[in-house]
C-alpha cells in the first residue's frame, strides 16, 4: 500500500509538473507579456531575462474605410517621401534578411513549423506603423522607391553599395525616415484617416526590440536558423554547389556576430553604463522619442567605436578597452523624449525645434538621417582609404523632400500663404462623418468668442492663425505681416518664431537642458573645432562650450553634409558641385541660438578700487527657451505640449493641477469632442492600460505635464502660467475656434 500510494503521488507530482511545464510554455508563447509581468511579481526577472521576452503589442485592429486627408500634396509625391531613403541603415541587418526572419515568439511547435513574418505589415501595425493599403493607397505611378506598396510609411530600402566605413561591398539595407515619426492617423468608429506631416503614434523602442530578438533567436535557435539560411539561398538560385555551401557559411557567420556585435554587446554595453551611473531610460512609448540624445548617442558613442577586430589581438583588445571608457561619458540616457511635432510650415520657420536649437534647415535634416543610423566613417579605422566623414547620407532625396514640404514658391509669391504640404483641415475630416454631432460644425457664435479669446490669450505666442482671412494682410496682427512676424535672410522669408523661457512657461524642461548642458568629448583625429565655429559665428571664445555637445553635433553634421556635396560631386561632374552646395547648405548660419547662449559681462568685484582685482571675462550663459509655432492644423497633434503630457486640447486648457495624472497612449479611437486621445486617465496608482499600450506617467522625469496654464485671476502670473482660468463655456468655444485653424 505505501509503494503504491508513494507512486500515485509520483504520478501526480510528475503530472504537475508537466501541466506547469505545458502552462509556461503555452504562456511564453502565446502571452509573453503575462510571463514578464508574472516573474516579475516573483521577483525573478532581470532586465536580461525581460529583456529576452518578445514586447507585448497591441490587438490586431480592423477598419472599415481610409482615406487620406487633402494637403496639397499629389498621390505621387506624398508616395516618393513615403518610401525613398535618406541614406539611413536603422536595421542592423540586411533587407533581405528582414523580409524572412520570423517574430520574436516562442512555440511548442516551434522547431518544426514556423512563425509569421516581422515583415507583414499587420504585425508591423501592432507598433503602430502604417502599412500599405490598397483601399488607401491609390496606384502612384512607376517611378517609385524600391518597397513601395510593399513596406509600411517611413521605411526605405537602402541600395546595395560601398560602406563608407568599412571600405566592403554591403548588400540593400533598410532605414527609418522622417515619413515614418512625421506621419499620423486617426481612428474613428472604424474609419481611418492618414495625414501627411502629422505626429506618428509609433512606438520604435518596441520595434528595436522586435528586430533584436528575432535576429538573436534566429542566432540562438538552430531550426529557425535553418529556416531563414534556406529562405535566403531560395532567393538566390545561381548559387550551387561549393558557392552555396559558403554563402550558407557566410549568413550563419554575419548572424552571429550581428546579434553578438550589434544587438547584444551593444546593449549590454549601454545598460552596464546607466547601471554604474545609476541611471535608467525614460520610456518613450507610443508617439514620442528622445530624438537630441539618441543622436548624440549615435554621433558621439557609437559612431566613434571602432568595428571589432577579426583577429584582435590582446593589445588591440587593451586598446579598445582604454577607447570604450573615454567614449563612456559621451552616452546619456534617454531623459527628454518628445512627442513627434508636425512638419507641415516647417520649412518656413526660423527655428523647427521645440528647443529652437537648429537654425540650418540641410543641418537638421541630416542630422536627422545620421540619428537614425546613416552609415558614417567617423574612425578610420578599417578604412583608411575613405575620407572621414563619408556616408551613406543622400542628400538629394533629403534636400528634394525639404522642397516638397515648403513648396516651389515663397509664402509672398503670388497668392499669400504656404505653398508646400498644408495643416490638415477639421472640415475635411469632419466630411468622412456626417451626421454624427461630434464633428459637426460649430455654432457662430462658439467660433466668435472663440476668436476673441484667441486674440486675447493665444496670440502673443502663436501668432494669429495663417488661415484666418477674417485678419487683413496689412494689419499688424496679421500672420502674414512681414514686418512684424518675419524675417528674410538671403532670398528667404522666415517665420521668426516667439521664444519663452523655460522657466516662464514653466513646461518640462529636460529636452531644453540637452542642447545647453550635455558635453562631449571629441577625438583629436576628427579634426572638430568647436572654437572654429564659434569665431564662424561671431561668439566670443570661450573655454565652457568647447565641450559643448549643440556646437560639437553642428560642427559634426556640417562635416558630413559637406563630404557628402563633394562625394555627389564626384559622381555627377563638377558641374553640379555648386548648385548642390547653394541648394543644400543654404543662406542660413550653422550657428547656436543667441537668444539661448547669451554672453554675460560681469560685473568687477567687490574690491574693484583694489588696482590689482581682475574683472572677470565674458562668458555664455545658457538660458533655454521653447519656441511656438502657429496653431493650423493643431487638432490633428494631440497629445499636447513638447513632450505629450496632456492627452485632449479640452485638457491643456485645464489649470495644470486639474490635468490627468496618467493616462493611456497609443493608436487608440480619436475624440473629437475634447480634440485628443480617447482614453481613460486617472491617478497613476490606479490607471491599467490594455496590453502593448503605453502607460504615461507625468511624475517620471521628462514628463512632466505642467506650464502653459490657465488659472487665476490673469493679473498676476506666477512661473507656468500664461493666461486666466477660463470658463467651461469658453474652454467649449476656444475649441470650436482652435478646430477652424
Amino acid at each position: 500500500m505505501r509503494l503504491r500510494s508513494l507512486w500515485s503521488a509520483i504520478k501526480v507530482l510528475v503530472l504537475s509538473l508537466v501541466g506547469i511545464a505545458v502552462a509556461a510554455i503555452l504562456t511564453l508563447s502565446y502571452a509573453p507579456h503575462m510571463a514578464r509581468s508574472g516573474l516579475a511579481w516573483l521577483g525573478l526577472v532581470s532586465d536580461f531575462g525581460s529583456g529576452m521576452l518578445a514586447p507585448p503589442l497591441l490587438a490586431d485592429r480592423t477598419t472599415g474605410s481610409c482615406a487620406w486627408l487633402k494637403q496639397n500634396w499629389s498621390d505621387e509625391d506624398r508616395a516618393w517621401v513615403h518610401n525613398v531613403s535618406q541614406g539611413t541603415a536603422t536595421f542592423p541587418m540586411p533587407y533581405a534578411w528582414f523580409r524572412n526572419l520570423e517574430r520574436p515568439e516562442v512555440s511548442p511547435f516551434d522547431p518544426i513549423v514556423s512563425r509569421a513574418l516581422i515583415s507583414d505589415g499587420n504585425y508591423l501595425e501592432r507598433m503602430g506603423f502604417i502599412a500599405p493599403n490598397k483601399s488607401c493607397d491609390p496606384a502612384a505611378g512607376v517611378d517609385m522607391p524600391e518597397g513601395y506598396g510593399v513596406l509600411p510609411v517611413g521605411f526605405a530600402v537602402l541600395k546595395a553599395g560601398k560602406d563608407p566605413v568599412t571600405g566592403e561591398t554591403s548588400p540593400d539595407g533598410l532605414g527609418l525616415t522622417c515619413a515614418a515619426c512625421h506621419t499620423g492617423r486617426i481612428f474613428y468608429k472604424g474609419t481611418e484617416l492618414r495625414i501627411d506631416g502629422a505626429p506618428a503614434m509609433i512606438d520604435i523602442g518596441n520595434l528595436e526590440r522586435v528586430i533584436g530578438l528575432s535576429v538573436c533567436y534566429s542566432d540562438y535557435m538552430p531550426w529557425r536558423k535553418r529556416r531563414l539560411v534556406n529562405a535566403l539561398l531560395e532567393e538566390r538560385p545561381e548559387l550551387t554547389g561549393n558557392a552555396r555551401a559558403n554563402e550558407k557559411q557566410a549568413i550563419e557567420a554575419q548572424l552571429t556576430a550581428i546579434c553578438d556585435q550589434k544587438i547584444f554587446t551593444k546593449t549590454t554595453r549601454e545598460e552596464a553604463i546607466l547601471k554604474r551611473r545609476h541611471q535608467t531610460h525614460t520610456e518613450e512609448g507610443f508617439g514620442r522619442l528622445d530624438a537630441l540624445n539618441r543622436i548624440g548617442n549615435q554621433v558621439f558613442h557609437e559612431n566613434l567605436i571602432p568595428p571589432a577586430k577579426k583577429d584582435a589581438t590582446d593589445t588591440d583588445l587593451a586598446k579598445e578597452a582604454i577607447e570604450l571608457s573615454v567614449l563612456e561619458a559621451n552616452f546619456a540616457a534617454y531623459t527628454a523624449p518628445v512627442s513627434f511635432p508636425p512638419i507641415w510650415d516647417v520649412p518656413h520657420f526660423a527655428w523647427a525645434q521645440y528647443d529652437a536649437s537648429i537654425f540650418n534647415p540641410g543641418v537638421r535634416n541630416i542630422g536627422e538621417a545620421i540619428g537614425v543610423s546613416a552609415k558614417v566613417n567617423m574612425t578610420n579605422s578599417t578604412n583608411p582609404s575613405s575620407p572621414l566623414f563619408s556616408s551613406s547620407v543622400d542628400i538629394l532625396a533629403i534636400q528634394k523632400v525639404e522642397q516638397l514640404l515648403a513648396g516651389n514658391v515663397s509664402p509672398f509669391d503670388g497668392a499669400v500663404g504656404f505653398k508646400g504640404l498644408q495643416a490638415p483641415r477639421w472640415e475635411d475630416a469632419a466630411s468622412y462623418f456626417k451626421g454624427d454631432d461630434n464633428w459637426s460644425n460649430q455654432p457662430d457664435e462658439f467660433v466668435s468668442s472663440g476668436r476673441g479669446l484667441y486674440a486675447d490669450l493665444c496670440a502673443e505666442c502663436h501668432n494669429s492663425p495663417p488661415r484666418d482671412k477674417g485678419i487683413p494682410l496689412e494689419d499688424p496682427k496679421s500672420f502674414w505681416n512681414q514686418k512684424v512676424n518675419w524675417l528674410q535672410v538671403g532670398d528667404e522669408w522666415l517665420l521668426n518664431n516667439k521664444q519663452k523661457p523655460v522657466a516662464a512657461i514653466g513646461t518640462d524642461p529636460e529636452q531644453a537642458r540637452v542642447l545647453t548642458e550635455r558635453t562631449v568629448s571629441i577625438p583629436a583625429q576628427l579634426g572638430i573645432d568647436t572654437r572654429t565655429l564659434m569665431q564662424e559665428c561671431g561668439m566670443t571664445r570661450d573655454a565652457a562650450l568647447e565641450k559643448s555637445y549643440v556646437l560639437a553635433l553642428m560642427a559634426v553634421v556640417a562635416k558630413v553634409r559637406d563630404q557628402a556635396i563633394l562625394a555627389n560631386a564626384g559622381q555627377n561632374g563638377q558641374s553640379t558641385r555648386q548648385a548642390d552646395k547653394d541648394a543644400i547648405v543654404g543662406t542660413r548660419a550653422n550657428c547656436p541660438n543667441p537668444n539661448v547662449l547669451k554672453l554675460a559681462h560681469f560685473d568687477p568685484p567687490a574690491q574693484f578700487d583694489n588696482p590689482d582685482s581682475v574683472v572677470p571675462p565674458p562668458s555664455y550663459v545658457a538660458r533655454p527657451h521653447y519656441r511656438a509655432r502657429p496653431l493650423d492644423g493643431v487638432w490633428a497633434t494631440a497629445p499636447y505640449l513638447h513632450n505629450g503630457s496632456v492627452p485632449t486640447l479640452e485638457d491643456l486648457l485645464l489649470p495644470q493641477n486639474e490635468r490627468p495624472m496618467a493616462f493611456c497612449v497609443g493608436p487608440t479611437d480619436f475624440d473629437p469632442k475634447r480634440v485628443g486621445l480617447s482614453v481613460a486617465s486617472s491617478g497613476p496608482g490606479e490607471l491599467h492600460c490594455a496590453a502593448g499600450i503605453t502607460r504615461f506617467d507625468v511624475t517620471e522625469r521628462g514628463n512632466s505635464n505642467r506650464g502653459h496654464s490657465f488659472e487665476g485671476d490673469g493679473k498676476t502670473k506666477p512661473s507656468g502660467v500664461i493666461g486666466r482660468l477660463l470658463k467651461p463655456e469658453e474652454r467649449r468655444d476656444l475649441i470650436a475656434y482652435l478646430k477652424t485653424l
